[in-house]
């Protein structure tokens, strides 16, 4: 038995010894990683092709308008709702996948999972290259968004498990740089082929681009391991013992042994445990479900995919380049992000939640007021503000809620014991919200509904929500392990809430300090 081969072990010295990234790990990691680049590259690419003259045509559309401001002409109402049918499309597929992507994760394995959202992806991207009108574009796009639903479940579990324990938090979070660096490239593909192309077809090129990435990715990804987790969990222990020798080295058999004795242990106590769907929706982890759904799915309607998804449209609106403007968005959102990987093991996650949401209220707030109350067509300043205002905006998005709400969260709440179903919830109350927030966009940002201004004001109610709910009703998380996170939530209403209150009342008197509270000893 390996159990009792693994007992020769100095286990202790072994989890102690420095773990090294070797290539084989580093190449498993980033070539898993690239399904972030693929969800962040469609969310970028469709918004810039929206204002491509091309695409429009291909659509049926009318070319967009030349005028800006108070002096443009709305699009059709019919365009309206087929722009929202087409970018909520994705998101739609999104919804529909994401809750099988555990069971197929679990019954296939991590590996055939992701390959088989790599193959759906490239077959959405080729149907949306060669779309010649709006019902196929739709069904590109949703069938692309099925592929994401199933790979950005996965692939962080799968990068979790393969990655060494010492690297693994670092290692996950290139989802999310993945998903930015994504947009980014997409944003300046959309730009390029504007600018140099300018063709007929050059938004084809746009979203081709996407099949060259998924076909990478896939030929790659058959060269990869399975998830050695997997492999213990289904029985074949000998089997993750040789993915794990490929991915820790040959020189670190120590720390292997240990590692496998790790998963073995994990695996005999996941097995032993049982859970059910009455359970998910009980009174005893009711403030637990709460919290973990409740913040991934307001971070999206904080505002930040109707940014993403129609910022050409809205500088357009502004009488700027939308396509030039939103290579720099991307840029900010991108290099952002690194904060966020950096300091939310270090400042803890709440205050990163409430200055990230303070920042996006004054920035939608103050965005939404200038825009009722200046012509920016003629006050250059005014419009130059515009512009700081949504960079300001996508900066406090990126290093706080980017990743924190959305997957560090959601991630960490939820006890062990069903943690597998919660998450599901979580995922499809996320994705849901994307739907809503793609679909609806469009027609709020009409001159003859709300127009931007009130666009940007109707998001920022829900972060003027969101700031007191994180206040009064989220623990502090960070260091908390896993295990003890449902002690965290399982007090009456009134005491949690006074703990929290507490909790931030000591953080603003000395940051540094940690309680004499042995209970409260972790979370600061």
């Amino acid at each position: 038995m390996v159990g009792t081969e693994v007992e020769a072990f100095d286990v202790s010295s072994a989890r102690d010894s420095k773990t090294k990234l070797t290539p084989y790990a580093a190449t498993t990691v980033a070539l898993a990683a690239l399904g972030g680049l693929l969800f962040g590259y469609d969310i970028g690419v469709i918004g810039g092709c929206l204002t491509l003259d091309g695409f429009r045509a291909t659509m049926g559309w009318p070319e967009a308008s030349e005028e800006c401001g108070s002096n443009q002409t709305p699009e059709p109402v019919e365009v309206s709702f087929q722009i929202g049918w087409i970018t909520s499309a994705f998101m739609f597929g999104c919804f529909v996948a994401s809750p099988f992507a555990g069971y197929c994760s679990d019954k296939f394995g991590r590996w055939l999972t992701v390959l088989t959202g790599t193959v759906i992806f490239f077959l959405g991207g080729a149907l949306q290259t060669a779309a010649t009108g709006v019902n196929l574009m739709i069904a590109g796009r949703a069938v692309s968004g099925i592929s994401i639903g199933i790979l950005s479940t996965t692939v962080p579990l799968y990068i979790a498990e393969v990655s060494p324990a010492s690297m693994r938090g670092s290692l996950v979070t290139l989802q999310q740089l993945g998903i930015t660096f994504g947009i980014l490239v997409a944003f300046c593909v959309n730009l390029f082929v504007e600018r140099v192309i300018g063709t007929s077809w050059d938004w084809r090129i746009s979203l081709g681009a996407q099949c060259i990435i998924a076909l990478f990715m896939g030929l790659g990804m058959l060269f990869m391991p399975e998830s050695p987790r997997y492999l213990a969990w289904r029985g074949k222990v000998e089997e993750a013992k040789t993915v794990l020798r490929k991915l820790r080295g040959i020189d670190q058999e120590k720390v292997m042994m240990a590692e496998l004795r790790e998963i073995e242990n994990e695996v005999s106590e996941l097995k032993s445990q049982k859970s059910s769907w009455s359970e998910i929706f009980s009174r005893k982890i009711a403030m637990t479900m709460l919290v973990g759904i409740f913040i991934p799915t307001v971070s999206q309607f904080s505002g930040i995919n109707a940014i993403m998804l129609y910022s050409a449209t809205i500088f357009n609106n502004m009488c700027l380049s939308g396509i030039a403007m939103t290579a720099i968005v991307g840029v900010v959102n991108f290099l952002f992000t690194f904060i966020a990987v950096f300091l939310s093991d270090k400042s803890g996650r709440k205050p990163l939640l409430l200055t990230g949401a303070s920042g996006m209220l004054l920035a939608l707030v103050v965005s939404a007021i200038i825009l009722w109350t200046v012509d920016y067509t003629v006050n250059k300043s005014a419009a130059n503000g515009i512009v700081f205002l949504i960079l300001f905006f996508i900066a406090n998005y990126a290093s706080t809620w980017g990743a924190v709400a959305s997957w560090i969260v959601p991630s960490e709440v939820f006890p062990m014991r069903v943690r597998g179903k919660a998450i599901g919830l979580a995922t499809m109350g996320n994705w849901l919200a994307n739907v809503i927030v793609a679909f609806v966009t469009p027609i709020l940002m009409r001159p003859d509904t709300a127009g931007v201004g009130g666009t940007f004001m109707f998001y920022a109610a829900f972060m003027f929500i969101a700031i007191p709910f994180v206040a009064l009703l989220l623990p502090e998380t960070k260091g908390v392990p896993l295990e003890e996170m449902e002690e965290k939530f399982n007090k009456p209403l009134g005491a949690h809430i006074q703990t929290n209150i507490s909790q931030l009342c000591r953080r603003r008197t000395s940051y540094a300090q940690e309680p004499a509270d042995p209970n409260v000893a972790t979370e600061i």
